[in-house]
């Protein structure tokens, strides 16, 4: 399905006219910010890489300047460029007025330099972890994994990609040119208060659905153009939002091929019309841009998320715009990409299952029902009393105590605990777990730390070609359940445990994680 340009200036509010999406002249592109490319940061000649996190201030909206937070910058953070068989020192200061960490989000590493919430850097401290790089090419990322507050710390900025490089991706021929025919394109939704602060509240609404915005920020700004190479180009996609799910599709209807995912390239192209990607999921897609006509990324309407069709996502949605008017480029799209082993010819027995559970689900449900969500994807648009009975919702529900948000959700009927372990796990065996949801229905992509590992089945089928490949993020839905197969190959001590969670960060962070030892 091709999107009319009418389609997309109507679901971004701007005045539409009869004709087609790309014939829109140049000079409506000049009048927009450019795709901000994060800078590239490898290791030094010692091996290391410096980050410091702070705080800034950006502006995004009219009404106001946004304090935010950032990495080495006042907003999300540099690329971070690391290669297999490395080993890199990170040197992270925190300059912010709180606790953080740092958690290296899909890097396949030691329990005690995960980053997660038991590597806390105090204000005015400094982190040193070694990162041992032992594992294929991919595009990930790391962020705060501090307990309660990531939700809140990745809103105000703390993001930034992270790459690994390898030889065998290399001689493949891949576009490999930064911010010119290799696209990094992190997609986060925000909503705003009316002096220009990032709102984020966490009440009833937020324990349940997750984070709603109303605008889409890529890489920290909205509705850029990117101006590309001519050719193939490849597409590092990260959806790095707090709860909403992506549907993107080329405006004109381009194949979308995936390359990768999560963990690292795919054995072979796999030809899309349309990409959805979850919260924490990345994508590498590669699109033909050799005519050098421009096109847009749009976001589609998600099915089964009702809330998150609130304007103005209740429509296509164009995100950024691409102008492949630049010199020719020279990657190209190989037939085949890489080698993933086969899947054992017995399973091993299930050895853990994990249920998220949502013990607010009946309050929380009751209430956006009241609302009228049922009514939210009505023909032609929510009813405008709906939009506000909701939005009211999001926005002046009342902050929960910390005791009832701590609790609001679980794994395995229990909310997290920091002191608590509840489960070890061997070092280096395979194992096999299902990952289900209790009686809600509503999306959980769920994240494991110190892995990578691969789909046997969703809902009880084979993975769909384009979640094949190495995952550390899998979504559950719609009364479903996924069944991995997962090793941990470095040890993770009581005091250093790995979790599981949900990637919901409103989830994370009011109980809807575990996490256990390797040994």
């Amino acid at each position: 399905m091709s999107l009319t340009r009418r389609e997309i200036l109507a679901a971004t509010g701007t005045v539409a006219v009869a004709a087609p999406f790309l014939t829109i002249p140049s000079v409506r592109a000049e009048t927009r910010p450019a795709l901000p490319i994060p800078p590239i940061v490898s290791p030094d000649e010692n091996g290391s890489i410096a980050l410091t996190a702070e705080a800034g201030q950006m502006r995004f909206v009219d009404s106001g300047m946004t304090p935010t937070f950032g990495y080495s910058g006042p907003f999300l953070g540099p690329t971070l460029r690391m290669r297999r068989g490395s080993e890199v020192e990170m040197v992270v200061t925190n300059a912010l007025p709180e606790e953080m960490t740092v958690h290296w989000h899909g890097l396949v590493i030691p329990g005690v330099v995960d980053g997660g919430p038991h590597q806390i850097i105090k204000p005015g401290g400094t982190w040193r972890p070694a990162l041992p790089v032992d594992q294929p090419a991919a595009t990930l990322w790391y962020h705060p994994h501090i307990y309660p507050a990531t939700a809140e710390l990745v809103i105000k900025g703390l993001a930034g990609l992270l790459l690994v490089d390898d030889d065998e991706t290399d001689a493949l021929g891949l576009p490999s040119t930064w911010g010119v025919d290799d696209i990094p394109i992190v997609i986060q939704d925000r909503r705003f208060e009316e002096n220009g602060a990032f709102f984020h509240r966490f009440n009833l609404a937020a324990v349940t659905v997750g984070y709603v915005g109303d605008r889409v920020l890529v890489n920290g700004t909205q509705h850029p153009v990117a101006k590309t190479a001519k050719g193939w180009l490849r597409l590092r996609i990260l959806n790095g939002s707090n709860a909403r799910t992506y549907r993107l599709k080329a405006s004109d209807g381009r194949t979308l091929h995936v390359i990768g995912s999560d963990g690292g390239l795919l054995e072979a192209p796999v030809s899309m019309d349309e990409l959805t990607v979850h919260a924490g999921e990345r994508f590498e897609v590669m699109v033909d841009a050799r005519s050098g006509e421009a096109f847009d990324l749009v976001t589609l309407p998600v099915a089964g998320s009702p809330i998150m069709h609130l304007p103005p996502f209740h429509q296509a949605l164009s995100l950024l715009t691409f102008e492949p008017t630049g010199a020719e480029g020279n990657g190209t799209l190989p037939d085949r990409l890489a080698s993933l082993p086969s899947f054992p010819n017995e399973l091993p027995p299930v050895s853990g299952r994990f249920t998220m559970d949502m013990n607010l689900d009946k309050e929380g449900m009751g209430a956006l029902m009241k609302a009228g969500i049922k009514r939210v994807m009505a023909p032609g648009g929510p009813p405008g009393e709906v939009v506000k009975a909701l939005t009211d919702l999001i926005v002046n529900g009342p902050t929960l105590p910390l005791e009832t948000q701590l609790s609001a959700n679980a794994v395995n009927g229990k909310s997290y605990e920091l002191a608590e372990v509840p489960m070890n796990v061997p070092r280096g065996q395979p194992l096999r777990w299902v990952i289900d949801e209790g009686g809600d229905q509503m999306l959980h992509p769920v994240h494991i730390h110190g892995c990578q590992y691969r789909i046997v089945s969703l809902n009880g089928k084979p993975p769909v070609p384009h979640m094949a490949g190495w995952k550390d993020t899998v979504p559950i839905e719609d009364g479903g359940s996924a069944e991995i197969l997962v090793t941990f190959p470095h040890a993770a001590p009581p005091e250093a445990p790995y979790m599981l969670h949900c990637h919901i960060l409103e989830h994370e962070d009011s109980g809807m994680m575990t996490q256990f030892s390797v040994t």
